[in-house]
C-alpha cells in the first residue's frame, strides 16, 4: 500500500492519493485500489507527487473513498515501505471522521530490506526496487510505489533469508474488526480529471477558424498568447480576447496551429534554458500543450524541437519584470519560496510579504491555487504568474 500527500506532517497534511494492491502469500495480484483523493486546501508537494489542485478539485473526498479502501484492507497484513508513514496519515484521516484505525498486523519493506540486505547501503524504494530486480514505475505515484513494495516484499521472502511464512500474521489480520462504512464509493484514478477535461478554449477556437494559411502576421498573436498563458489558466473571456486579435488580423486556421506549437516549442526552450526539462518544467509544459488545444504528445516534439535549436518565440518577452516591480510569493512547492525570493531581488524586484493593492505581481506555485494570498490577488485584479513563468521572466531580466 502507499499514500501521497500533501507534505510530511501527519497532523496537518493531508492525503492526495491512495493505493492498495492485495496479494497471496506467494505475491501473486488479487487486485488493486487506486484513487485521488481532494485534501480540501491546496496539494501542497506537487514537485513530488505530480498532482495539482486541477487534477485534485473533482476528486473524491476521504470519506468518499473510504468503503472501498476498507474492502482492501480488512483481512490483510499491511506492507508498505515506511509502512509507519503511511498508517500515520490513514490513521489521521479516519480521525477526522471519528473513526479508529484497527491495530492491524503491519511489515514495513524498508525495515525488512535493513535485515536481508544489510550491505545495500541505501534503502529507498527504488534502490530496493533495483537490487531486487523490480519494475519501480514511476516514483511517487500511489499505484506504482504499492506495486513496487508489493514487488520488494516478494523478492525479500524470495532470497530465503527472512522468512517466506506469514500465518500468524495473516491469522491475526483476519480477526481484525474494521469499521463498518455504508454506502458505496466514489473512485478517480490518477489521470482522469485530464481525460475528462473540458476542451481547451484556445484549442476550440482554433478549431472554429477557416481552415488554411495566410500571409499574416502572428507576432502580434504572440504578445496575446503571453498576456493570456502566463498564470496557466484559459477562461473563455481570455479566449475570446484571442479570437478578436485573429480576426482582425486575418488569420486562419493553419496559421494559429503552427504558432501555438512555435509558442510551445519557446517554452520547452525556456524550461531547458531554465534546467527544468524535467519535473517542474515537464508539467508545466504538458499544462501549456492542453490549454494550446494541441495533441498529448506535443509537449515531446515541443522539447525535441528545442533541443535541435528550432526557431521559436520567447515567451513572456511581451511582458518582462521591470526592475523594482513590487511581487509576492504564495505556495510551498520546489524551488523553495526562500530560493524564489532570493532570485526575485536577483532580478532587481521588491518582494513583499503579503497582499496589498498595491502589489504589482503574485507568483503561486499551482495555477489553481486556492491560498488566501492567490484569491486576493485576483479579486484585486493583480497580475498573476505561475513559478515556470517567473523563472523565465527572471531570466530575461538579467540578459536587460
Amino acid at each position: 500500500m502507499d499514500v501521497e500527500t500533501t507534505g510530511l506532517r501527519w497532523k496537518t497534511d493531508r492525503v492526495v492519493e491512495v493505493a492498495v494492491v492485495r496479494t497471496d502469500a506467494e505475491g501473486r495480484v488479487l487486485g488493486e485500489l487506486s484513487t485521488l483523493v481532494n485534501p480540501e486546501r491546496n496539494p501542497g508537494a506537487t514537485h513530488i507527487h505530480g498532482l495539482g489542485a486541477e487534477d485534485l478539485a473533482g476528486a473524491p473526498r476521504f470519506s468518499e473513498v473510504l468503503a472501498e479502501l476498507v474492502h482492501y484492507l480488512e483481512g490483510a497484513v499491511l506492507v508498505g515501505h515506511n509502512v509507519k508513514f503511511d498508517l500515520a496519515f490513514l490513521a489521521e484521516e479516519l480521525g477526522r471522521l471519528g473513526l479508529v484505525l484497527p491495530d492491524a498486523p503491519r511489515l514495513c519493506t524498508r525495515e525488512l530490506a535493513m535485515r536481508v540486505l544489510p550491505g545495500l547501503g541505501e534503502y529507498r524504494l527504488s534502490s530496493c526496487c533495483k537490487a531486487l530486480g523490480v519494475d519501480g514505475g514511476h516514483e511517487h505515484r500511489a499505484l506504482d510505489d504499492a506495486r513496487a513494495a508489493a514487488g520488494v516484499f516478494a523478492g525479500l521472502n524470495k532470497t530465503g533469508f527472512w522468512r517466506t511464512s506469514y500465518e500468524r500474521e495473516l491469522a491475526i489480520a483476519a480477526g481484525v474488526a474494521w469499521p463498518v462504512i455504508e454506502g458505496p464509493s466514489r473512485i478517480a484514478a490518477r489521470g482522469e480529471a485530464q481525460a475528462s477535461a473540458e476542451p481547451s478554449p484556445l484549442g476550440l477556437m482554433a478549431a472554429s477558424l477557416p481552415e488554411g494559411t495566410s500571409n499574416g502576421s502572428v507576432e502580434g498573436y504572440f504578445s496575446v498568447l503571453d498576456e493570456i498563458l502566463e498564470d496557466r489558466r484559459v477562461t473563455e473571456e481570455k479566449a475570446d480576447l484571442a479570437r478578436r486579435h485573429v480576426e482582425a488580423a486575418g488569420l486562419l486556421r493553419g496559421d494559429i496551429v503552427a504558432a501555438h506549437r512555435a509558442y510551445l516549442t519557446g517554452v520547452a526552450r525556456a524550461a531547458l534554458a531554465g534546467d527544468l526539462g524535467g519535473g517542474l518544467g515537464a508539467s508545466d509544459l504538458a499544462r501549456v500543450a492542453r490549454l494550446l488545444g494541441l495533441p498529448a504528445d506535443s509537449a515531446d516534439q515541443a522539447l525535441v524541437a528545442a533541443r535541435s535549436g528550432a526557431a521559436a518565440p520567447s515567451p513572456g518577452s511581451t511582458r518582462p519584470l521591470r526592475p523594482e516591480t513590487s511581487i509576492c510569493f504564495s505556495g510551498d512547492g520546489e524551488p523553495s519560496k526562500a530560493a524564489l525570493e532570493a532570485r526575485a531581488v536577483a532580478a532587481g524586484l521588491r518582494v513583499q510579504g503579503s497582499v496589498t493593492k498595491k502589489l504589482d505581481v503574485l507568483v503561486i506555485d499551482d495555477p489553481h491555487s486556492l491560498t488566501a494570498k492567490s484569491q486576493k490577488a485576483r479579486a484585486y485584479g493583480i497580475r498573476v504568474l505561475t513559478v515556470p513563468v517567473f523563472l523565465a521572466l527572471a531570466r530575461l531580466s538579467d540578459k536587460q
